[in-house]
């Protein structure tokens, strides 16, 4: 990624769903700022995609899970197996919801016979479990020298807690919604942000992709879509979410369905409907 001024945004991976293969990938997102990067979840691809936007290992402070779904956390433990072979510090710190210790503990005895043969192999110290904070509740999650980080709780049933951010770097402020319905948190999370990252979802599209592209049968079909309405927030209510709040751009991440048979302009003209400031389609390794 060419050095620039400012925070950046770069868009890792900006499907929905925990389906492997597809024109997207699995969530996740960085934010550089002074040679700092800040990991916002895990899903599978991560690791190639932060290779590919040319940011160092080694600048990785902090990584944050919204909630306990695979397309969400699924590559957290490998990110840092990885990311040490890498430059990945021991100082890197998790945030994310209960029971992330435990998951992190797991991990590490499960890459323990790994991580020390490689210890071994190239005479290195021994990556060990890194430092986890579990969050149980909204509020202020972790400040350092180059930005506040605050959480708000959303819903996303029945995964429970699950959290969306707001990061308060110097020179711009991002929220980022995580998986939810549309919610009032989100408004006055992301209220005055620069950006507002929001996950988005065409229910028709979804609809049409689970039954034709996933050749589900009715009754699963039923259980997906049941699941599609009680969790996630149709575009148009993005829309009225980011003019609430009064954001100054809104960008449609996890986009459901992921295989872009959504165009562009149909993802802007429904959150458009509501929201009249500038909207940007996400799309993988999208540096903002």
């Amino acid at each position: 990624m060419k050095e620039a001024k400012g925070t950046k945004l770069v868009l890792l991976g900006t499907g929905a769903g925990p389906n492997p293969g597809q024109a997207l990938r699995m969530t996740s997102h960085v934010m550089v700022h002074d040679g700092a990067a800040y990991v916002l979840d895990c899903g599978l691809g991560l690791t190639n995609q932060f290779r590919r936007a040319g940011i160092q290992f080694s600048a990785v402070r902090a990584i944050f899970i919204t909630h306990h779904h695979p397309d969400h956390n699924i590559e957290f433990g490998p990110f840092l197996v990885i990311g040490w072979i890498f430059g990945l510090q021991q100082s890197v710190r998790a945030y994310g919801p209960p029971p992330l210790v435990q998951m992190t503990e797991d991990y590490f005895r499960s890459a323990k016979a790994t991580i020390d043969f490689w210890a071994e192999d190239f005479q290195r110290k021994p990556l060990e479990k890194i430092e986890v904070h579990e969050l149980t509740g909204a509020g202020r999650v972790m400040q350092d020298d180059l930005v506040r980080v605050t959480a708000a709780l959303v819903e996303h049933p029945p995964v429970t807690p699950a959290f969306g951010y707001r990061f308060d770097f110097p020179d711009r402020s991002t929220a980022f919604s995580g998986d939810t319905v549309p919610v009032e948190a989100m408004v006055q999370l992301a209220k005055g942000t620069d950006i507002l990252v929001h996950e988005a979802i065409d229910m028709q599209a979804m609809e049409i992709y689970s039954r034709e592209n996933l050749r589900v049968p009715p009754q699963t079909l039923k259980i997906i879509m049941d699941h599609m309405r009680a969790g996630h927030s149709p575009t148009e209510d993005v829309g009225r979410i980011a003019q609430e709040a009064n954001v100054k751009t809104l960008v449609l991440s996890h986009l459901a369905p992921n295989d872009m048979s959504v165009s562009d302009a149909s993802w802007r003209g429904a959150a458009a409907k509501h929201f009249k400031g500038e909207i940007i389609v996400g799309h993988d390794l999208m540096v903002i």
